[in-house]
């Protein structure tokens, strides 16, 4: 009946249908009580009619229900014979009946009135959650289309992190080439005697340098730009910072005859900044003061203010210049923009050094500030905090103790440990016709008292012996830190290479001796000898490298990856390991860490040169290294770190 209900409430029945239908049921009703008599009084058997009809079809519906009843029930006491006309009781039963029934339409048309309210809420309901489902499904689309979006913007910045270290390594690297060969033939060519080329070579270099200090401001910019600029604090001494930049800038000020004065309180103390970033801006400030003085006075003031955490410093850099209009100086800190066109013919420039200072100073938790008066100079304010708020670094590297190999053998020895004495004879016969010198041992411990006296070059040594196998004095020799370095090679019956490698064994080879593998091996250990490995895939770089390094008194082998490197210092420890990062094959990282994994090895002084921009998580990776030095650094600054590591050997005549 509910459901009947709702079904003609939601209905808009026209009105003939309202009313003719309330009738036709009356009538309907009407012929049934006649054709089949019945007890019930026929003011009863209408008033479910009328309620019905009030309740679905409304007010108006119920009163023409009321109204065709009372006629059609008074009918039954009337007649033809009685003349149409009600007794006294059958008037007020009929009168009864309407009242009755009046009160029914009241209180079916307030429960209709319900009934129809409640469905229009439900409609609206349901509209609503159907709005709400439709919101949800676009809200979820566009979910789901930010996410694509997000992922598609982290593929993008990865593409675009992957192309700058590629453009780094492939744009700086033949130029740091450049550089290294002009300075290579200025010193030849100074040697000589030609003067004459020296002024050419030093414009190359010049040139060179130039070019490379273009190709780091766009690769910053880049990176900033890309929220991928890191930055690796360390503790700086102020005062030791001034006087390295006013040195750097020295022959700036000189070219237009301007005056650098410092100063600087004594108290100003120290810093826990990124220093490379912190110098960078120091020197575009002042280059770029110097570039708009002429004959003037550029002072460079440093002041320390608050204490412990809240500590800052100031450095301000003051010019008596041209100064700029305050037009000009809304369009500082732009990209590729200087004051205006006509500064940039006059002066040049890229307009680049003071958009990468104001990112800088960002990056290490301060900023920058200008102000000018046009005619008569400019000041830059740049405002850091004394200890730069924390980012993805923890810690600082630290630098380690180098070992300096003492003893230098005049003649290649090689130790020859085994308990069979035919096996002894074979090798010493075979090992003195390939030019090295020969001491053998019977026993393991006997094999170790020799190898402490000795220092030998390399140490051929059996597994299968009494008392002390091989592995036994394998393992002690590379737990004794004198002896660690030695290669040493297993020769033996007993097929197990892999347990040779992880022991520390240089290589393996099996018995009965293959003499061929056996000389390819010692062949190995005379080109591994030398006090410096250099490591990298560009055979100019390492051309020119060595060149350097053997004017300065050191031997040098070559590796052109991590692979080739690892095999050679297993095969002799260098006293130092100069080491390119991005190579084939197997990369610096890849083997700086499979290095202090190898025994003996574990501080064997590694100084990284690599054109490579270094992140923290780059650094954090190369914490096992002794120094890092970029490529675009002086062939003097790398042979000058490279002293402070290991002394070179003596160069005979």
């Amino acid at each position: 009946m509910h459901d009947f209900l709702r079904f003609l409430s939601r209905q808009a029945l026209p009105v003939w249908a309202r009313y003719g239908g309330t009738i036709a049921v009356v009538v309907i009703i009407t012929t049934f009580r006649l054709v089949v008599p019945l007890d019930t009084a026929p003011y009863l058997l209408y008033l479910p009619i009328v309620f019905l009809v009030a309740l679905a079809l409304g007010q108006g519906s119920g009163a023409a229900a009321t109204l065709a009843s009372g006629i059609a029930a008074a009918s039954f006491f009337t007649g033809p014979e009685k003349g149409w006309r009600l007794s006294g009781p059958q008037e007020i039963s009929l009168l009864e009946f309407f009242i009755v029934c009046s009160a029914m339409i009241m209180v079916c048309t307030a429960v209709r009135q319900v009934i129809l309210d409640n469905e229009v809420t439900l409609g609206n309901l349901s509209r609503a959650n159907a709005a709400l489902n439709e919101r949800e499904a676009t809200l979820a689309l566009a979910k789901e289309e930010a996410e694509v979006a997000r992922e598609a913007a982290e593929a993008a910045n990865r593409a675009k992190s992957t192309f700058l270290a590629n453009m780094s390594h492939e744009l700086r690297t033949p130029l740091s080439a450049v550089i290294g060969y002009s300075e290579m033939m200025e010193e030849e060519v100074e040697e000589l005697g030609e003067t004459g080329l020296i002024n050419d070579l030093r414009k190359i270099n010049a040139n060179a340098k130039h070019l490379l200090s273009l190709i780091n401001d766009v690769l910053d910019l880049s990176k900033i730009e890309a929220n991928r600029m890191d930055t690796f604090a360390e503790d700086v001494d102020v005062s030791h910072l001034l006087k390295e930049v006013a040195a750097t800038v020295g022959s700036l000020m000189h070219q237009k005859n301007n005056t650098l004065v410092i100063e600087a309180a004594e108290a100003v103390g120290a810093m826990h900044t990124d220093v490379v970033k912190l110098r960078q801006c120091l020197f575009n400030l002042l280059s770029n003061a110097a570039k708009f003085t002429d004959g003037g006075r550029i002072t460079l003031a440093v002041a320390r203010s608050g204490e412990g955490a809240q500590a800052e410093i100031e450095f301000r850099v003051s010019d008596t210049g041209i100064g700029m209009t305050a037009e000009q100086l809304g369009r500082l800190f732009q990209r590729f923009s200087q004051a205006d066109e006509t500064t940039t013919r006059k002066f040049g420039g890229t307009g680049l050094g003071l958009a990468i200072t104001r990112a800088f100073s960002r990056l290490l938790g301060g900023d920058i500030a200008v102000t000018s008066v046009h005619g008569a100079g400019t000041t830059f304010t740049l405002r850091l905090p004394a200890t730069m708020p924390e980012r993805d670094m923890d810690g600082d590297q630290e630098d380690s103790g180098l070992p300096v190999r003492t003893q230098e053998d005049a003649r290649q020895t090689v130790l020859v440990i085994d308990d069979d004495a035919a096996q002894r004879d074979l090798m010493v016969k075979f090992l003195e016709r390939q030019g090295f010198a020969v001491r053998t041992a019977a026993n393991g411990p006997s094999g170790l008292e020799i190898a402490r006296m000795v220092k030998p070059r390399a140490i051929t040594l059996d597994v299968m012996m009494p008392h002390v196998d091989g592995w036994a004095v394998l393992t002690e020799l590379k737990a004794d830190p004198e002896l660690a370095k030695i290669p040493v090679v297993m020769v033996t019956f007993t097929n197990d290479k892999g347990l040779s490698a992880t022991l520390g064994a240089a290589d393996h080879i099996d018995k009965p001796v293959a003499w061929d593998r056996l000389k390819t091996v010692m062949e190995r250990f005379r080109d591994a000898e030398g006090d410096v490995l250099v490591v990298d895939d560009d055979p100019d770089v390492r051309e020119r490298v060595r060149t350097a390094l053997e004017r300065q008194g050191w031997s040098v082998i070559e590796a052109s990856n991590g692979k080739e490197a690892l095999e050679k210092v297993m095969h002799g420890p260098p006293r130092a390991v100069l080491l390119d990062l991005t190579m084939p094959v197997m990369d610096g990282f890849a083997f700086l860490h499979a290095l202090r994994e190898k025994p003996g090895c574990a501080d064997l002084p590694v100084l990284v040169f690599s054109a490579r921009d270094l992140s923290a998580a780059d650094r954090a990776r190369l914490r096992e290294a002794d120094g890092i030095v970029s490529k675009t650094a002086s062939l003097g600054t790398l042979t000058g770190q490279l002293r402070g590591l290991v002394p070179p050997a003596k160069v005979d005549g």
